[in-house]
């Protein structure tokens, strides 16, 4: 029998401590062959490494773990009395206390105490109150059972670290000291304790760069720990060269019915740009290739991260790449991540059998590519979401931003924040298209992304024309009939308007046309389908005309080509968005794009600044009045209208700029979880949501599953749902169900009617 087979690590085939730990070793080593040459540690810090996933799961050994273990198995215990018990906390206390004994005082601890923590926190979020439980607490680790523990990693550490085999005897010793000694004892600062004082000393050394030695101790560990425990290899680098992707593009262009003739000259200069990149291109340019082509400039092991705006835009993107790219050579897995708030739902629809455990990798970016929304990578620098694991993946990493012309001065600080951290500590590069930017918005990306930067242009479509624009003083309602002349002529027409209520009365009016309302208040199910029905019209019915409503949720969702666009007035780089969704393949007949006056609400509201935004750019639209403009007239307008603007001047810009440092150094010590009132870390303008299910479909999901409540979802602001009635579920107390109206076609309609700023959801 070897030394550890009668203890167990896991109930699941009575998975021995020995096996569990080989395995997570074998991972670990994997790690060290593939970081040890690039990330910049010396020798100590990786030894440090090993023994802590070495010592690990050494707690596991406790009768208290053992005990919990056959209890769950329904197998006699060993010994009463010892009720379950982190098995973190002992495995930390013993690496804390050879640390104390081999220093020989609690002010000169000469060991990394990042080591430690990362032992004490891997299963567990690292707070303040991490080890109260713990304390009161009786504890047992029979001596034959520690003594079989020191002879198994006395051989592991001969093997990998023969000049180290005098760290056993410290640890040996180690374990004399804290061995029957209570917790609540060695948790104290009294009589030479352990935890606390190698606390006090973590507290010496935290500031904003320790963090980073902190995490990498935290991620290697947990990552070579979830790897073990799932019985599998570290995920296969990814390796592709242009030849693939343009096999792909053929095949993809091919199955629309067109014929593939290369690539384009922006195309093929991305893929020959080495540093990072900031590229300005519009619709149809074939950015997402673009943007593969240079990210396939990598040694293999690096991750690719695609950021989007939307999380309909993420999952098709998903489903696009994984076409591209496939599965692994195993066979099994696949290469590529979808990750979003939702994302785990929209999996479970492809496959039943997707498992919480590889969402919770993909979710931690082990995927070789990543599909997600922005705010997965901005809740990294909040210390949210095992962010240690998600910033390691994003060492050396390829970075793509897509249209991040979309975000507003509170989340585009927070984008810049986060630039500046990966691009300093970990070798992040970065890849940022954009349709629409003032150039002053463009010097400060590029000035971000470094002397290596190469702003890139697609002119050959930025000199191309593909709509008219025509200006109107009339309203939504007076320009009916122009909207109906167009649908009695086969065209595909979208009205986009500010706010959801007027989306919905629109709809009620043109109900006889069987249109469809889409916009940001329909459950989860609901609003995939309508997704679904419309590209499926698109599809089945391209010379029969409809009808689309839908607020500004359309600008970076949906990927349609319509003929004709009525848009409520909006700041032009949103208007050149909605517009992007008329003509994009480019016919020879011009696209029609009929901005109509905003709304008072929409200007106080909605859209509040820049201050004098929507009239500024009513005023350079009406220049182009009647006549087809090209790209780079859009361009120049978008210049035109923030010609007096600059998003270093916002305060909202000004601060999120700073919040990661601000937030972690006062919140979370730097190294804590980020653990309060989740309200101090949004990543975006109007997030302050809640996601409720409307009571109209209580009755339906009285025994429904969490997955069927799920998707019945939908999110409404937080100030609405406290001012409203709500219950919670009786089986599953996170949902909550809130009192309004609600049906398919209209979505979510409040019942009393709200001050106007109450109103405005997109």
């Amino acid at each position: 029998m070897a030394m550890l087979d009668h203890l167990l690590a896991k109930t699941e085939n009575r998975e021995s401590l020995g096996k569990h730990t080989d395995l997570v070793l074998k991972a670990w080593l994997q790690l060290r062959d593939r970081y040890a040459t690039v990330l910049g540690e010396d020798e100590q810090f990786w030894f440090d490494s090993f023994i802590a996933a070495l010592f690990h799961d050494f707690g596991k050994a406790s009768v208290n773990f053992q005990n919990m273990l056959l209890a769950i198995l329904k197998e006699p215990i060993a010994e009463k009395g010892y009720d379950p018990m982190r098995h973190e906390f002992l495995s930390g206390l013993l690496l804390a206390a050879h640390t104390i004994l081999v220093t020989r005082s609690r002010k000169d601890l000469s060991a990394n105490p990042a080591q430690l923590f990362a032992v004490f926190t891997h299963h567990k979020d690292f707070t303040p109150d991490l080890f109260c439980q713990d304390a009161i607490k009786q504890w047992k680790i029979k001596p034959n059972d520690a003594g079989a523990f020191f002879a198994y990693a006395r051989q592991r550490i001969q093997e990998h670290y023969p000049d180290k085999g005098d760290f056993l005897n410290g640890i040996e010793a180690a374990w004399e000291f804290m061995a029957n000694k209570p917790a609540s004892l060695l948790l104290s600062v009294k009589d030479r304790a352990i935890t606390e004082p190698t606390l006090a000393r973590l507290k010496e050394q935290r500031e904003y760069s320790y963090r980073k030695t902190y995490l990498l101790h935290k991620a290697l560990l947990v990552i070579a720990d979830w790897t073990a425990s799932g019985h599998r290899n570290l995920e296969e680098p990814l390796r592709y060269d242009e030849e693939l992707i343009r096999r792909k593009v053929a095949e993809r262009v091919q199955k629309a019915g067109g014929t593939f003739t290369g690539f384009r000259e922006f195309q093929d200069k991305s893929g020959q740009i080495a540093g990072n990149v900031l590229a300005i291109a519009p619709t149809g340019s074939g950015k997402t290739e673009a943007s593969l082509l240079w990210a396939s400039q990598r040694e293999g092991f690096e991750k690719i991260v695609y950021l989007l705006p939307t999380r309909v835009t993420a999952n098709s993107l998903y489903l696009r790449l994984g076409e591209y790219f496939g599965k692994a050579s195993d066979g099994v897995d696949d290469y590529t991540a979808v990750v979003h708030s939702s994302a785990k739902l929209f999996r479970l629809e492809l496959d039943e059998t997707y498992s919480n455990f590889n969402y919770l990798r993909e979710a931690a970016f082990f995927k070789a590519v990543t599909v997600a929304t922005v705010d997965q990578m901005l809740t990294q620098g909040f210390n949210l979401g095992w962010w240690e694991m998600k910033t390691f993946h994003l060492f050396r990493a390829k970075v793509i931003i897509d249209e991040v012309h979309a975000y507003a001065p509170y989340t585009l600080g927070l984008i810049v924040a986060s630039i500046r951290y990966l691009r300093q500590n970990f070798q992040t590069q970065f890849y940022i298209m954009t349709a629409t930017m003032p150039q002053k918005l463009q010097a400060l990306l590029t000035r971000e992304l470094g002397n290596d930067v190469t702003v890139l242009r697609d002119q050959e479509l930025l000199d191309k024309k593909r709509n008219v624009f025509h200006v109107e003083d009339r309203t939504i309602d007076q320009l009916r009939p122009d909207i109906e002349q167009d649908l009695k002529a086969g065209k595909k027409v979208l009205v986009v308007v500010n706010t959801v209520d007027e989306a919905i009365r629109l709809y009620d009016q043109y109900a006889d046309y069987k249109p469809i309302c889409y916009h940001s208040r329909f459950i989860v199910k609901h609003r995939t389908e309508k997704e679904q029905a419309i590209l499926n019209n698109e599809k089945e019915k391209p010379k029969e005309g409809f009808l689309l409503i839908a607020t500004q949720v359309v600008e970076v969702s949906l990927d349609i080509d319509y003929q004709s666009l009525y848009t409520e007035n909006a700041p032009i780089d949103a208007i050149i968005q909605r517009a992007g969704r008329i003509n994009r393949k480019r016919r020879d007949e011009p696209g029609k794009v009929v901005v109509f006056p905003h709304s008072e609400v929409a200007e106080k509201h909605v859209y509040d600044y820049p201050a004098g935004i929507l009239n500024t750019t009513l005023d350079v639209l009406k220049q182009h009045q009647g006549v087809a403009v090209s790209e780079q007239d859009l361009l120049n307008m978008v210049e035109e209208v923030y010609k007096d603007w600059n998003v270093e001047n916002e305060e909202l810009y000004k601060d999120e700029l700073s919040k990661y440092e601000r937030l972690v150094r006062d919140k979370c010590s730097y190294l804590y979880d980020f653990s309060e009132d989740m309200e101090q870390v949004f990543t975006r303008e109007g997030l302050d949501t809640v996601s409720i299910i409307p009571d109209c479909f209580k009755p339906e999901l009285v025994s429904a599953s969490v997955l069927e409540k799920s998707k019945h979802e939908v999110a409404i602001r937080n100030h609405r749902f406290k001012s409203g009635k709500h219950t919670s579920d009786k089986d599953h107390s996170w949902f909550k169900y809130f009192d309004c109206d609600y049906d398919f076609e209209r979505g979510l309609r409040f019942k009393k009617k709200a001050d106007i700023p109450h109103t405005y959801n997109h």
